[in-house]
């Protein structure tokens, strides 16, 4: 007697088929009995009452949230240029060599379009070696084929 032929004489399979209809009506059972506690969850009084409350303290918390945040981000602090190290900024924070919502500086947009460029070349480079490859790689397919 083989493997198969003793799974199918053990008690309680009837077949082949067997493991699949009992995890089909596994999942079945399992569908049907999530279903059946949604519909208790949803005809259940106290349990609305408890996710609206719960929804409303989060909304105060978000709403708490954006009225605590600033309307406007602050200017970064500036470092006094030379010869200017006594002097003051005026009242309010704001520097009439930097006011608010001054342009960034050239900077840090060249080391980051340098990156990019790099990044650029780099990917062109990967491209062109990949394209390579793929005539190779299919001709060595063509001679497998039967």
């Amino acid at each position: 007697m083989s493997k198969a032929e003793a799974e199918d004489a053990a008690p309680g399979h009837t077949g082949s088929d067997a493991p699949k209809d009992d995890l089909a009506a596994l999942a079945r059972d399992w569908v049907t009995l999530w279903q059946s506690e949604l519909a208790a969850m949803a005809r259940d009084r106290e349990l609305q009452e408890g996710w609206q409350t719960l929804l409303a303290l989060w909304a105060g918390v978000i709403g708490s949230t954006i009225q605590a945040m600033p309307r406007q981000w602050p200017a970064p602090p500036v470092a006094p240029a030379a010869g200017q190290a006594g002097r003051h900024e005026p009242p309010g924070g704001a520097s009439p060599a930097f006011p608010p919502g001054a342009a960034a500086s050239a900077a840090a947009s060249a080391a980051r379009d340098a990156e990019i460029e790099r990044l650029h070349h780099r990917i062109t480079e990967l491209e062109q070696r990949l394209a390579g490859l793929e005539p190779a790689r299919s001709t060595s397919r063509r001679g497998k084929r039967r």
